[in-house]
């Protein structure tokens, strides 16, 4: 009897033991099939947050995603599985890569270049893709580093040969790097496909231009006209080639067509626009486009008084007080009117001199432009109190020091002998 009952327990340990490890197994089943759901929603949440442009939301949900795809795998890490791991849904396929592309995307266009490049480049190079590999060569671009630009940019094209913006992108690195041989490397190959492209033909044409082969730069630029790039750039450049082929007429009329383009706001176009003028014995036209050249170049007057103010204050700071004075002077040229910088002169020289005649002057002319002032500051009042008060002062002193020598003078003897010369 007993060893029947004991039979009879047995089994039933049995077959809970049985249930427990079908029921533990249909969990895990059950969890693994709920956390792929739930990152695969949260990847399609964010894709939908991109498609109305919401980069801020959407890249929470893939940080969100980033992060359970995450534990997903350290968990199937922990079960006997591989270290890689893909979701695949009923539309969606999922890795840890591409989460991280999606993300390094949203960076990029947060203007978060750093985090983008940073994602990117901690993936394998070779499950890049065209735009992940993009957003390495333009994050580079806008940081301007443009060594890692240049390196990205010569893999992209190596795989995407007829990227042409970014060939023209990489062309024109090449050409501001002093090196406009690569450039024409570059930009030659692309072209013996298709040689009508306007981006890749302009660093060509800017490629011989920087060789100074002016008969092949002219004759690209030309091509770009034909193309319809009828753009400020393509002109003056046009200009400058046909300045240099000296053919004079051809340079006046691209410089002009420059000009009107760029409705005469840089100066270096009316320049060369007026020298092709005058080289043209076109006198009165070349002197006016010089003239307009010229007050072009003329320096900003608030950003040279503050420039000036700047240096006086760091004079000032490290005890070089007669250029401080220079440069507050130098304040006056371009704000005759700043009452700041007379009052700062008068203060300098009354720190660094005994007599105080300079300081006297400075003060003199602080105030007789502050009395023009109807309501002073709390601040102005200030200052014209203590100039007004240094200067009746100093007045004082000087008429004292005078009556002083006055009285001297009427001690003294006569230093000429009496009746010099004189018989007794």
């Amino acid at each position: 009897m007993i060893l029947r009952l004991s039979l009879i327990l047995l089994m039933a340990l049995a077959s809970l033991a049985r249930s427990y490890a079908a029921g533990s197994a249909f969990y895990r089943s059950t969890s693994s099939r709920d956390d792929s759901t739930h990152i695969a929603l949260l990847v399609a949440r964010g894709d939908s947050c991109m498609a109305q442009y919401d980069y801020f939301h959407a890249m929470g949900y893939y940080e969100q995603a980033l992060e359970n795809l995450k534990i997903k795998k350290l968990k199937n890490e922990e079960e006997g599985g591989t270290g890689q791991l893909t979701i695949d849904n009923s539309q969606l396929r999922i890795n840890e890569e591409g989460l991280k592309m999606k993300l390094a995307e949203c960076r990029y266009l947060r203007a978060d270049y750093g985090g983008c490049i940073a994602l990117l480049e901690s993936l394998p190079e070779d499950s890049l893709t065209h735009d992940a590999l993009r957003e390495l060569f333009y994050g580079y671009k806008l940081m301007e580093r443009r060594g890692q630009q240049m390196r990205w940019g010569e893999r992209l094209v190596k795989r995407y040969p007829m990227d042409s913006e970014v060939v023209a992108d990489l062309a024109l690195a090449y050409n501001l790097s002093d090196n406009p041989v690569d450039a024409l490397a570059l930009t030659g190959r692309y072209e013996a496909v298709d040689s009508m492209n306007i981006l890749v033909k302009r660093q060509t044409a800017d490629a011989f231009f920087f060789m100074k082969e002016y008969p092949n730069a002219t004759r690209n630029y030309e091509r770009l006209l034909a193309l319809g790039d009828t753009t400020f750039n393509t002109h003056y450049s046009l200009g400058m080639c046909y300045e240099q082929l000296e053919n004079i007429p051809l340079a006046i009329e691209h410089y002009g067509k420059a000009v009107a383009l760029n409705d005469s706001l840089k100066a270096w176009p009316l320049y060369h626009l007026g020298a092709a003028l005058v080289k043209d014995k076109q006198y009165k036209e070349g002197i006016h486009a010089l003239l307009m050249a010229l007050s072009k170049m003329q320096p900003d007057d608030s950003a040279m008084f503050n420039l000036h103010w700047a240096l006086a204050d760091g004079y000032y700071g490290n005890e070089e007080y007669y250029s401080a004075i220079y440069d507050w002077k130098n304040c006056l040229k371009y704000n005759p009117q700043s009452l700041a910088s007379l009052y700062n002169i008068a203060q300098t020289y009354e720190l660094i001199e005994e007599n105080g005649k300079h300081a006297e002057d400075a003060y003199i002319e602080f105030l007789n432009l502050a009395n023009y002032v109807d309501e002073p500051t709390p601040t102005l009042q200030e200052w014209m109190d203590h100039a007004r008060n240094f200067k009746d002062v100093h007045a004082r002193m000087e008429r004292h020091r005078i009556e002083v020598e006055k009285r001297v003078k009427s001690l003294t003897p006569d230093p000429s002998p009496k009746g010099e010369g004189s018989k007794k």
